[in-house]
């Protein structure tokens, strides 16, 4: 699901409600204009590929946090090297912090000067609803866009661009997906770009 997973707007599949021509979230990212920003939605739906994305496009500098794995005192130490960055060479610094909704309120407090200030710009991504989940202020100080679970003509595009990684490999396989196991794949999936690329990718090492 990793190597397969798309560097740019044009390679990314489904969420047109929100990635659509002309779309605001389309424009920021193609203008590097992203500001801060909660993508909401369930797993394996797009909000980490989003960052990466992202990431292609900005001058920024692109920092990733896992809420679980981080405390306040390595949120610190990012915003006074996003501030350290901003002195010595005017680059902005992009604050990626992955379910942020496990931060606690006194982490996501410490977010709020750094943003009121311009020293970051912060994007966090969350299963769950960033109304219940995340702090007022933070909330209110950002985006949020929802993402929902892919359809099943996104789900056969993603089927596809494995089968065409198979036979491209260095090690290629041919494929042949019957239509009753592309059926079992889409409903297994339950529009979960991961869970499907990594059950195609099981069945494909142990044919």
């Amino acid at each position: 699901a990793d190597r397969l997973r798309p560097k740019f707007v044009e390679d990314f599949y489904g969420q047109q409600n929100i990635l659509s021509k002309n779309s605001i979230l389309r424009n920021a990212i193609l203008n590097d204009k992203v500001g801060n920003t909660i993508f909401a939605g369930p797993p394996g739906v797009g909000k980490t590929t989003l960052i990466e994305i992202i990431s292609s496009y900005t001058r920024a500098a692109m920092i990733k946090l896992n809420a679980v794995l981080s405390g306040v005192k390595e949120l610190r130490n990012e915003i006074l090297s996003a501030e350290e960055r901003w002195k010595k060479s005017k680059r902005k610094t992009i604050l990626f912090i992955d379910e942020v909704h496990r931060f606690t309120s006194i982490q996501q407090d410490a977010l709020l000067p750094s943003i009121e200030n311009g020293t970051i710009i912060f994007i966090g991504a969350t299963t769950e609803n960033p109304t219940y989940a995340v702090n007022k202020a933070l909330l209110s100080r950002s985006r949020v866009f929802k993402l929902s679970p892919l359809s099943e003509i996104d789900l056969k595009k993603i089927v596809e661009k494995v089968i065409n990684y198979y036979q491209n490999a260095d090690v290629k396989k041919n494929i042949n997906v019957t239509q009753e196991a592309l059926d079992h794949l889409i409903n297994f999936s339950s529009g979960d770009a991961r869970t499907l690329i990594n059950a195609l990718e099981l069945a494909v090492d142990t044919k």
